[in-house]
């Protein structure tokens, strides 16, 4: 009886091994943070300003609004290729509304439809072993109110919106800053030596929405409509009762 009670348990403990390690072998959960001197340098309580809250984005859902209707939004390629949104830097053509929080070591980006986005502020830096995954590794300075951020490492698999692929140079760069206290700016800018011309950049507005507050998104739930109904726009901050 002790036999079979020592084999089951020997039995289950081997399955909870193997599982473990095939899981683990497949996904990474975290890293090791690198820092210059070893330490964080966290900003100035006073540097950070106040932009917690839920903004909705002006536009469609385009690279660039700036652009006419109807001319095409690829990037500026060395040559021929080959459309993503859920990955940088067309992560940021979100539709639904964008929760921002901000603390002192870091700027969490979140939509109820996309996971959310890290930019680290705490001097942590870019490491050759960073991990590359669809958001990349953010870490960001604030400058005179100002968020400005670099982006590496993002996956192979990856895909610009409208355009494709990208080699392992690519880098995007990006200031946040507040035009007014209603609307928020991202400037962007994407360069990839080895597969563009040029600079690709972009500019997105949001508007702060400070009566708003998330709500789960379930892509099945009333759609009435589909796919088809697209995106009109927000209200300019002086149109929105």
């Amino acid at each position: 009886m002790k036999d079979s009670i020592r084999k089951a348990l020997a039995g289950a403990l081997i399955g909870v091994a193997a599982g473990a390690a095939i899981f683990g072998a497949n996904t990474a959960s975290a890293q090791t943070a690198h820092y210059p001197n070893n330490k964080r340098e966290l900003p100035a309580p006073h540097s950070i300003p106040d932009w917690n809250g839920i903004w909705e984005r002006d536009g469609d859902n385009v690279w660039d609004n700036r652009i006419p209707v109807g001319v095409p939004q690829t990037p500026p390629y060395t040559g021929p290729r080959g459309s993503a949104f859920n990955s940088m830097p067309g992560w940021m053509s979100m539709l639904f509304p964008m929760d921002i929080q901000i603390s002192p070591m870091q700027v969490t980006i979140m939509s109820e439809n996309k996971p959310p986005r890290r930019i680290y502020t705490d001097g942590r830096v870019h490491a050759d072993d960073t991990l590359p995954s669809t958001l990349g590794h953010s870490t960001g300075k604030w400058v005179n109110g100002e968020l400005i951020v670099d982006t590496c490492c993002i996956r192979d698999d990856a895909r610009l919106p409208g355009g494709g692929p990208h080699s392992d140079e690519l880098r995007i760069s990006e200031r946040f800053y507040l035009r007014n206290f209603k609307t928020l700016v991202d400037e962007i800018t994407v360069t990839d030596p080895k597969a563009f011309t040029k600079p690709w950049t972009t500019e997105k507005i949001w508007y702060r929405r400070p009566d708003w507050e998330s709500v789960e998104y379930d892509r099945e739930e009333n759609d009435r409509d589909g796919n088809a109904r697209g995106n009109r726009g927000a209200a300019a901050p002086d149109q929105y009762p």
